[in-house]
């Protein structure tokens, strides 16, 4: 019979010793979570934060934002079909099965490892065999394996966040492709109406010219501009196509027409309220980013000191062996061994892993400070934006209103023979611009917007 168990010898104050240390080591920091709280500049949004209002625009529901039908259900397929959106989900599930294998670092593990051998000696055969189950074991009585278990949850959340950021910046692109169709649309209704009152005024010069009342050069100018409207109506159906085939791009479909709403369906919130500087930290994917990224080089720092340590494991056999016999029964075997490992000297290359996870740790925590101060530079930004487009659209829309009466003023006194067509036709040519000018400014209005709720978190 083959049995052995090793254990080492047991002296019962020593066994005190290492109970107390124990003890000791699993309150040192050793154990510690990371719960670092980041300070957020205080002046990290400018001066457009409203330190009284924790109720920010990233807090509104996109749905309450963006209240288009239409465009509710291209950002839901975006989600659904865009290939990036399934790379990062993808991710996530790696990140949980590296999560659920640092888990189970606690338990030991287990193999089973038959072998045999057969040797021969002046003629007579001695084989022998052994079917063993082996386990190890390695103690966390320095926090090794629960280091490891948190750093992989924190890049399993960290692969969470990104599939968030990868979201919102899908729906932002989504619904800025969306708005910008929306505005083309006007502005080709506005040409083509424009085309249709040009080619009247050009028939009748035509007549006039015909019956002597005007010279060439009127009608030749008109022509110009005739043209010049037809050129830029082909010019926006291009953009048209073009936009369309970026959003199509994005929903992970072929290029096919986008169905939207008309001109004037999207209002702009009657009051924008930012919020304070901390909802930036709770809202942003790429805040949360980089939060993780600080938490896990925090325990990448743990685990480089968790190596001056030493490893404590235990191993064990149990299966059967018939020793060196030729009859080859089969004896029960037990082996049980306990192995402590203490790193002494290793050419220097623990402590120099130990300094690097502390400088790492410093450079994600600079780069956590950049990316609040970019996240508020984009807010204060953005929130700007928009404001100057809500101003000139007052100022725009005055305009259109002074033009379309200076043309109609101009018409009529043409009519009576106190202005000649020249000044009608510089009329109706301001008139269009600023119209063309007014469709711009709301759509840099609606940009500006969806621009500050992704830099607010939103989505």
């Amino acid at each position: 019979m083959f049995n052995k168990i090793n254990f080492p010898p047991y002296k019962g104050g020593a066994g005190r010793v290492l109970l107390a240390l124990v003890l000791l080591l699993s309150s040192c920091s050793l154990y510690r979570k990371y719960g670092d709280t980041p300070e957020v500049p205080s002046n990290v949004m400018g001066d457009v934060s409203n330190q009284g209002d924790t109720a920010s625009l990233g807090a509104v529901s996109w749905r309450q934002l963006f209240t288009d039908p239409q465009l509710q259900d291209l950002i839901e397929k975006a989600w659904t079909n865009n290939t990036d959106v399934k790379a990062a989900q993808l991710s996530i599930e790696q990140a949980q099965n590296d999560l659920t294998v640092a888990r189970l670092g606690y338990l030991p593990t287990l193999s089973f490892e038959p072998s045999g051998t057969l040797n021969r000696f002046n003629g007579v055969g001695v084989h022998s065999y052994v079917i063993p189950v082996k386990a190890s074991w390695q103690l966390n009585i320095f926090g090794q394996v629960t280091s490891r278990k948190r750093q992989a949850k924190a890049r399993a959340q960290l692969a969470a966040d990104y599939r968030q950021a990868v979201m919102v910046n899908l729906a932002a692109n989504i619904a800025s492709a969306y708005y910008t169709l929306v505005m083309y649309d006007h502005e080709l209704d506005i040409l083509r109406q424009t085309l249709g009152v040009w080619e009247e005024s050009l028939e009748s010069m035509r007549t006039l010219y015909e019956e002597g009342l005007y010279q060439s050069p009127a009608v030749y100018r008109m022509e110009a501009s005739l043209s010049a409207v037809k050129s830029g109506i082909v010019e926006v159906e291009e953009d048209i196509v073009t936009t369309e085939a970026v959003l199509c791009r994005l929903l992970s479909d072929g290029p096919h027409h986008i169905a939207r709403a008309s001109f004037g369906a999207f209002s702009m919130p009657e009051q924008i309220n930012v919020g304070i500087p901390l909802q930036l930290l709770k809202a942003r994917p790429d805040v949360r980013q980089a939060v993780r990224n600080m938490e896990i080089a925090y325990y990448d720092t743990q685990q480089a000191r968790q190596s001056f340590y030493p490893d404590l494991n235990i191993n064990g056999i149990l299966g059967w062996s018939n020793g060196q016999g030729t009859v080859n029964p089969a004896q029960f075997l037990a082996e049980a061994a306990a192995s402590l490992a203490q790193p002494l000297f290793n050419q220097g290359k623990i402590r120099a892993r130990y300094k690097n996870a502390r400088a790492e740790q410093e450079k994600v925590r600079l780069q956590y400070v950049q990316t609040l101060l970019n996240a508020g530079n984009e807010v204060y930004r953005y929130l700007h934006d928009c404001q100057k487009a809500e101003k000139k659209a007052v100022y725009i829309a005055d305009c259109v209103r002074a033009l379309n009466e200076s043309y109609l003023g101009t018409r009529e006194l043409m009519n009576y023979g106190t202005n000649t067509y020249l000044e009608v036709l510089t009329a109706q040519e301001d008139l269009l611009s600023t119209q063309i000018t007014e469709v711009q400014n709301r759509n840099d209005g609606i940009q500006a917007l969806i621009n500050l709720y992704t830099a607010l978190g939103g989505f």
